[in-house]
């Protein structure tokens, strides 16, 4: 259990740039689309930051703290859906690794894509195949539309 003060964690080196999303947007995804039930303290501090994972299959990472106690990776590719699901069992077991060492009580892996529908029994498969069998590893499949933080415009 944490204590009323929070403590701060330092991120992963792969994720270089931090993000200021609108928190707002954020809350509502964390709570709406995700079915998180955390208390409103949690969410008053939120970290997102942003990695270019494998630049062959074109894939975003982005990883969201949510007060400490949530752990969320978010894995968008352009690519198709067999990429985005691909790249699950190896963000699951970085995110495994990560819950474990900074006390996170749970562990949200978010796959977007533009066709949510093709992508879910592929992702939803490559999971099953790498996620512990517990209650505090979960996978959401989402619209790209869904997520609440913009598409970088840059290309990087």
């Amino acid at each position: 259990i944490l204590s009323g003060r929070r403590r701060r964690r330092s991120r992963p080196s792969s994720y270089n740039r931090r993000v200021n999303p609108d928190l707002p947007r954020l809350r509502h995804f964390i709570r709406s689309t995700l079915g998180c039930g955390c208390p409103d303290e949690t969410l008053q501090w939120i970290e997102c930051s942003h990695s270019h994972g494998d630049p062959a299959h074109d894939l975003r990472l982005t990883r969201i703290d949510v007060g400490g106690r949530l752990l969320v990776y978010v894995i968008e590719s352009d690519l198709g859906p067999d990429a985005a699901a691909a790249a699950v069992p190896a963000v699951v077991a970085s995110g495994l690794v990560e819950r474990a060492r900074g006390g996170f009580n749970r562990l949200r892996i978010v796959v977007a894509g533009s066709d949510p529908e093709a992508l879910r029994p592929l992702a939803t498969a490559h999971f099953a195949s790498s996620a512990p069998c517990d209650d505090r590893v979960h996978l959401h499949v989402v619209a790209v539309e869904d997520l609440p933080f913009a598409r970088e415009s840059d290309g990087q």
